[in-house]
């Protein structure tokens, strides 16, 4: 079954969880898994988990949870469970981000399915991605333990929504957490977005990318022609005739973050990877917060 065929309530459920400007067609299926066969006087008996709150969850999500803490090892590596190591190994605040974690999954009315998959991704996976940063706009203190690489398109939506919440997270940490840029323009749905991202790079030739950045995400995305680019250089108060010069020889930048995003698999903006983790869920301030709150806490 096809996405543009699920239950209306689960698509919006999901759309809500990871809105994104797609570059590639979807073709997922979504699964589901057998219930637990825990009974409502199962669950009257099992002891809270500290720092656990399960209390506006559904019964049947609560038996869910039950399930998958019991099903997943400690998130630091140890051979117990997840329900083990919150239980007696307090040193492992990992377990305590993995289990509040499932409870918003399952809060979003996420298949069980996809609550594991996403929990998987976010605590199973060891991948860590690397990224050619020299060239990358840095914003934020270099030497932040904390690096956010954000792959964006000019022309996306949902990548201009997402702007706000960096700014905020980038002033709450600040001196902890840095931001590197880099471009994923999705031309067949964006025409502008390769050339305005280009002009940006551009502008950032005279020290003014985050200044255009802000402009271009502030206006009209639909258009991004020349003639508004040269309006946005105006206003930044560029040398014209340089910046002019400086876009064609920034194409080739453009490029080469294109086939690096491509490379580490990206297909929808904005992707957005926490100390080389792929951030996988809503890209709200409490979720990306509860990433970096994570990391910080290793």
């Amino acid at each position: 079954m096809s996405p543009r065929h699920w239950p209306l309530v689960q698509l919006v459920s999901i759309l809500a969880f990871a809105a994104a400007c797609s570059d590639k067609k979807a073709d997922a299926t979504p699964t589901t898994v057998a219930d637990s066969k825990a009974t409502g006087s199962d669950l009257a008996k099992k002891v809270p988990l500290p720092g656990i709150v399960l209390d506006d969850l559904s019964e049947s999500d609560a038996r869910g949870f039950w399930r998958i803490v019991e099903k997943y090892p400690s998130a630091c590596g140890k051979a117990q469970s997840l329900e083990t190591s919150i239980r007696t190994d307090p040193k492992c605040k990992r377990s305590i981000f993995g289990a509040r974690y499932v409870v918003r999954l399952l809060k979003a009315h996420l298949l069980p399915s996809e609550v594991e998959e996403a929990y998987e991704k976010r605590f199973t996976e060891t991948k860590r991605e690397t990224f050619d940063l020299k060239s990358a706009p840095l914003r934020g203190e270099a030497s932040s333990p904390i690096t956010l690489v954000e792959f964006s398109d000019f022309q996306c939506p949902h990548c201009k929504h997402l702007q706000p919440v960096l700014e905020k997270l980038l002033d709450e940490y600040r001196g902890q957490v840095k931001l590197y840029f880099k471009n994923y323009p999705i031309s067949r749905a964006h025409p502008d977005a390769a050339l305005a991202a280009a002009a940006a790079l551009a502008a950032g030739k005279q020290g003014k990318f985050w200044a255009f950045h802000d402009k271009l995400f502030g206006g009209d995305q639909m258009h991004a022609d020349m003639v508004v680019l040269e309006k946005i250089a105006k206003d930044v108060k560029l040398d014209i005739a340089k910046w002019k010069a400086d876009i064609e020889g920034m194409k080739p930048q453009v490029e080469a973050d294109h086939a690096e995003g491509e490379r580490v698999d990206i297909d929808s903006t904005p992707t957005l990877f926490i100390n080389g983790r792929k951030h996988v869920g809503p890209k709200s301030f409490e979720e990306i917060k509860d990433w970096i709150d994570e990391e910080l806490n290793k």
